[in-house]
């Protein structure tokens, strides 16, 4: 696994269902994808996915609001300009939740 954190387990089990979810519409589909898998401009990047459908190909990070909110968005910003520079790439940023259940 190239993360560099430890993904917390609501993130983990969302990547995975976002996985499914596009190799269900017939993409391939890599999870925290090594950096010879990128173009050089993301290599150094920390990414949850990359799934490839022809030409079509789209990076995802998940994060929970908790996660996002320490991470900041910097990364988030040098990869979102990095795609945008890429033809025919997308960036996805998944935010999850916990539910909290109410207590009494």
């Amino acid at each position: 696994m190239s993360y560099q954190e430890t993904p917390n387990r609501l993130e983990y089990q969302r990547l995975l269902k976002l996985a499914r979810e596009y190799r269900q519409q017939g993409y391939s589909v890599s999870i925290y994808p090594q950096a010879n898998e990128l173009p050089a401009s993301l290599a150094d990047c920390s990414l949850d996915l990359i799934a490839m459908n022809g030409n079509k190909v789209v990076v995802a990070n998940v994060r929970s609001r908790e996660t996002l909110s320490l991470n900041g968005s910097q990364n988030l910003n040098r990869i979102i300009k990095s795609v945008r520079e890429l033809p025919d790439w997308e960036f996805e940023l998944v935010v999850t939740n916990s539910r909290k259940k109410n207590r009494k």
